[in-house]
């Protein structure tokens, strides 16, 4: 055997050993993105189960004539344990949202390496081969998922805990400010998701290595 049939064949298992273990961490990765997606959908769910219970205690208490008196106050203290809970939820979410978009990078650059061992597949990689994609911060994203039903109840919760310390005599006026109250609830929270994201984007920045269009535009530009 020849000393360059030897470096080929060497080279050749060295490729496989690299592919093998580029694989291995590709699977990995798309575990534990699933794995955060599965915390992200059990959290929002246990919310869910948690004002569901809470709605099902207070209407009970409702029909307790000694509890009348304090029934503002339980109301008021019901929302504030829903509202602390649903703004835990959400940074919670929040972050996990941002550690999968890591995790989706990372395996861009697994996808970026077999397209350089193999140019002819890059037209026909499904996902970016690329480390910048997919992004983090995106518009609308409040309206999407599970973080659209956190603000929402987070946002109700607000306007029930200021409407139990209202006055019911102009219900008008109550109205108007349940409305404001909502909004500016709502919009608090998305841009605490954007500006959290943004910073989380920046931060991520020193670490992209492989622009998805530039790569693009080398090995799909002359197609």
């Amino acid at each position: 055997m020849s000393d360059d049939t030897k470096k080929i064949e060497l080279a050749e298992a060295g490729l496989k050993i690299s592919a093998d273990f580029l694989l291995a961490e590709f699977n990995a990765l798309q575990s534990r993105a699933i794995a955060f997606k599965n915390s992200q959908s059990n959290r929002v769910n246990f919310l869910l189960i948690i004002v569901a219970a809470a709605l099902a205690g207070v209407s009970q208490l409702a029909n307790n004539l000694a509890l009348q008196s304090y029934f503002h106050t339980i109301i008021l203290a019901t929302a504030s344990g829903i509202l602390l809970l649903g703004l835990f939820t959400l940074r919670q979410n929040v972050d996990d949202a941002g550690a999968s978009i890591i995790l989706f990078r990372r395996a861009g650059r697994i996808r970026l390496w077999f397209v350089e061992q193999n140019p002819q597949i890059a037209q026909y990689v499904a996902f970016e081969y690329g480390d910048d994609k997919p992004a983090m911060d995106v518009p609308f994203l409040s309206f999407r998922g599970g973080e659209a039903v956190i603000l929402l109840i987070n946002a109700l919760s607000f306007c029930v805990m200021v409407g139990s310390i209202l006055p019911l005599q102009k219900l008008a006026i109550v109205l108007v400010v349940l409305f404001i109250s909502f909004i500016i609830a709502w919009v608090s929270q998305s841009y605490y998701i954007h500006k959290v994201l943004q910073i989380g984007e920046k931060r991520s920045a020193d670490t992209i290595k492989f622009s998805f269009e530039q790569q693009r535009e080398k090995y799909e530009g002359h197609l």
